[in-house]
């Protein structure tokens, strides 16, 4: 048992590694859509390209969305709104009508100015009852349903438990009503004409009102009686011969086929194939991604946070796809695809970005709409995205990615118009606007590879173009507590990025580090040569172990620094190792020569390392130590700096300082002849020509 435990302690990596894939592989396969997928492929006007097709069972041929919605229009036609009258409005209303009237004439019989003919309150009471009983047998409230209607719109109106169609024009508006009381009262030319306005104005009620609920049972009981279908093929039935021109009759009924085909799954049994059918697929495409990673590209397979950042975004756009693919399929190609492979070629690399797309692809490919299409589509534009944002080093590559894509979609968009319609007669711009959507997603990168640099500890070009300004804080108080020391680190940036510019490796990386790597420093700049007056060394006054403490303390308090001012890790890796596990040589040879015969404590000079463990670490080792060396030089001349650069780069060889660096020996050749290169210019010396 406890070989076992050790044994899986030993494998714990690999073991982390097949688990993410495995939770991947659960996670795809879950939200996989269920449904079977139909084997053909066929377009309107194109010849049969597979074998006699026969009904594998009964199905009903499914009428179109044009000819579906034309016949549900139709039948909306004979449909009439309903109406109710109320008659407990109209009573209560007459009721007032005469009680406001009555109580109006009193006022005018109190009113000692006038006389009044008392016979006239039988005649203004019966012409305002006339007037009441006329229109009152229909004020129709307004409604939408009736709003610009002419006066031939038919509705069905509901009175005394009587159901009858009548015209708008039978019935009365407001105005109407209100047009009519006018023109009556008009013609009694009695001086009381406003007050008897008044008193019916007050009375009239809207006693025609839309009744919703009976209006909506109707409409769905016409629309439950329109079929979505329009035929049956039978089990056995020829559908269509090999060769045979697919038209748009039978375009409807391979439709009609297809959908019956993934959609019923008949049996449990048949989920159960179809499920483990769809996981063996899913299974075999990551199982190939894993081989690919582990052969090809070590550098994302070894490192667990790599390999979480592109199979946690891979998982994330499978998962809103097939939700997409399940709930929305009209709007699939409004997701932004070439997302993922542009974050991945952004943190980790181009070629294995383009391989994981297309296994992405491959998997979205069994569900998608129109599979070919859609595979075509989003694969040459992700290549396009690949190619175009490079590593991101400026903002506006992100934007000229989005409009490339954006044009690549146009191409094989109208590409593919021309060659199923020969013209561009069907060109949608619901479709071209989704498109362009799409290519406007893409900009979501900006957002997420700052959420991604944060979670996955990451650096991006962009960011280390930040981090290079030399107006960053720790830079500019470098600048001010240690200038030779901010000179030499200047001077080191160069160097290193003009070696791995010839010899390949990230450049910027590698010059962002060299600006930072002695930031550790500024606590005690006077005890660094380079920031020393003439004639004054501090060190003069120390003991040989105490200034190789003092000189070995600025990596360490430099990793503070670093951290205290949130750089990432990658940049405190340059500070950490560009001296390695090097003794601080000349005060080591100084305690040796003050105390001859006596073992010296190696470890009081030695540097805590780590080594460098990549190019770029390597690389800023060699420019550092050999910039720094070259200082010191009287009368430098190109001899000199060779014997200089081979000495300490050799000695560097010699003590292991490479070991753990994937830098080669051609490469260090190469770097010593671009440092000697470089600080023969730096020293304005000229290159010796032959005689």
């Amino acid at each position: 048992m406890k070989a076992f435990f050790s044994k899986l302690q030993q494998n714990s990596y690999e073991i982390l590694r097949v688990v993410s894939f495995l939770v991947a592989i659960i996670v795809v396969a879950w939200v996989s859509p269920r449904e079977r997928m139909f084997k053909y492929e066929f377009r309107v006007g194109k010849p049969w390209n597979h074998k006699d097709l026969y009904a594998p069972f009964d199905f009903s041929i499914y009428k179109t969305s044009a000819e579906l919605s034309k016949e549900k229009s139709d039948a909306l036609k004979n449909v009439h709104p309903y109406f109710q009258f109320d008659p407990n409005a109209t009573d209560a209303g007459r009721v007032q009508l005469i009680q406001t009237f009555n109580q109006s004439w009193k006022n005018i019989i109190n009113d000692t100015t006038r006389q009044v003919n008392r016979h006239d309150s039988l005649t203004y009471l019966h012409t305002l009852l006339s007037v009441y009983d006329e229109v009152e047998k229909g004020i129709i409230r307004m409604n939408p349903v009736i709003e610009n209607k002419e006066g031939s719109f038919q509705i069905n109106l509901i009175k005394d438990n009587t159901l009858r169609v009548v015209n708008l024009s039978q019935l009365y508006t407001v105005q109407e009503a209100d047009g009519l009381a006018i023109r009556t009262l008009r013609q009694l030319h009695s001086r009381d004409s406003s007050m008897l306005y008044q008193v019916i104005n007050n009375s009239l009620v809207q006693n025609v009102i839309f009744d919703q609920k009976k209006t909506d049972l109707v409409t769905q009981e016409m629309m439950s009686k329109v079929s979505p279908v329009m035929g049956l093929v039978q089990k056995g039935e020829l559908i269509i011969s090999q060769g045979e021109l697919v038209t748009a009759r039978k375009f409807q009924v391979l439709q009609s086929l297809k959908k019956e085909y993934e959609q019923e799954l008949g049996t449990t049994e048949a989920w159960k194939y179809v499920f483990s059918a769809s996981v063996a697929l899913i299974v075999l495409l990551f199982f190939i991604e894993y081989l690919f990673l582990r052969v090809f590209v070590r550098s994302i397979f070894d490192e667990l946070r790599n390999l979480h950042l592109l199979l946690g975004t891979q998982v994330v756009l499978l998962v809103v796809s097939f939700l997409v693919f399940s709930y929305y399929p009209g709007w699939s190609y409004l997701i932004p695809y070439s997302l993922l492979p542009i974050i991945v070629a952004t943190f980790l690399e181009r070629r294995a970005s383009l391989v994981v797309y297309l296994i992405t692809l491959m998997i979205l490919g069994f569900y998608a709409p129109n599979s070919f299409e859609f595979f075509y589509t989003q694969f040459t534009t992700g290549f396009v995205a690949i190619m175009s944002v490079g590593q991101l080093s400026k903002r506006w590559h992100l934007v000229k990615t989005s409009l490339l894509v954006f044009l690549t979609y146009m191409l094989v968009y109208f590409s593919m118009l021309l060659i199923q319609d020969a013209s561009f007669i069907n060109t949608s711009s619901r479709f071209i606007m989704m498109l362009a959507g799409s290519s406007f997603l893409i900009l979501l990168a900006f957002p997420i590879i700052f959420v991604y640099e944060k979670m996955f500890g990451l650096v991006t070009q962009l960011t280390l173009l930040e981090l290079s300004n030399t107006n960053n804080t720790l830079l500019r108080d470098l600048a001010e507590k240690a200038p030779g020391t901010f000179q030499h680190s200047m001077q080191v940036a160069n160097l290193a990025s003009e070696v791995l510019f010839v010899i390949g490796g990230d450049a910027l990386l590698a010059r962002t580090g060299a600006l930072y790597h002695d930031i550790g420093k500024m606590d005690h700049p006077l005890y660094f040569v380079e920031n020393q007056p003439p004639g004054y060394n501090p060190h003069d006054e120390l003991e040989y172990e105490e200034s190789a403490r003092i000189i070995i303390g600025h990596v360490l308090r430099g990793i503070e620094m670093a951290r205290k001012a949130r750089l990432p890790e990658q940049i405190i890796d340059f500070i950490r190792t560009h001296h390695g596990t090097r003794r601080v040589e000349y005060f080591y040879r100084l305690e040796q020569k003050q105390n001859p015969g006596m073992e010296v404590d190696e470890a009081e000079f030695r540097y805590h390392g780590p080594v460098p463990f990549s190019r770029e670490t390597a690389v800023v080792m060699m420019s550092d130590s050999v910039e720094a060396a070259s200082r010191s030089m009287v009368n430098p001349t190109e001899q000199k700096i060779n014997d200089l650069v081979e000495l300490i780069i050799n000695s560097m060889m010699e003590t292991h300082q490479f070991s753990n660096a994937p830098i080669t020996l051609r490469e260090i050749t190469i770097s010593k002849k671009v440092l000697k290169k470089k600080l023969l210019h730096i020293h304005h010396i000229r290159i010796a020509y032959p005689d």
